[in-house]
């Protein structure tokens, strides 16, 4: 895992990538061009994402701050190194950079449940990883290998 980390501030120092600007009903987003395989993995990320968010809306909702804790571990950093350094690379910096705040933010939330954080620091935390997600899907969208 501590490869993958090293490979994309590394990645990111270099400022690579091979992402595409092109208008898509009207607005400007990053498109990210990817294998069929390469983007069902990253697709599958963000799915993660939403269970992980759905978990935890339960947790709370059941009183049950282990279970807010345990779902969003899902989706911290650790999940990273089931992603291959020949995705990593073709993906622009800013858009790696995001998904790294991101995960850092589900284990930074998953860390205040384990302390017995208030609901309110916990909806605090989903919100700005909420955020994130917003954001990524305004600027960026996915492509298997054609425009």
């Amino acid at each position: 895992m501590r490869g993958v980390i090293t490979l994309v501030v590394v990645y990111a120092l270099a400022g690579c990538g091979m992402a595409q600007i092109e208008a898509w009903h009207g607005e400007q987003r990053t498109l990210i061009v990817l294998s069929g395989n390469e983007l069902a993995h990253l697709r599958s990320g963000m799915r993660v994402y939403l269970e992980s968010v759905q978990g935890i809306i339960e947790g709370l909702a059941e009183n049950k701050m282990a279970r807010v804790k345990d779902e969003a571990r899902k989706a911290g950093v650790e999940i990273l190194g089931a992603v291959p350094a020949s995705t990593a690379v073709t993906l622009p910096v800013d858009f790696l950079m995001l998904s790294m705040d991101t995960h850092q933010k589900f284990d930074a939330l998953s860390a205040a449940a384990a302390a017995g954080a208030s609901k309110s620091e916990v909806l605090g935390s989903l919100r700005d990883i909420l955020s994130n997600c917003t954001s990524c899907h305004a600027r960026y969208r996915g492509s298997p290998n054609r425009p």
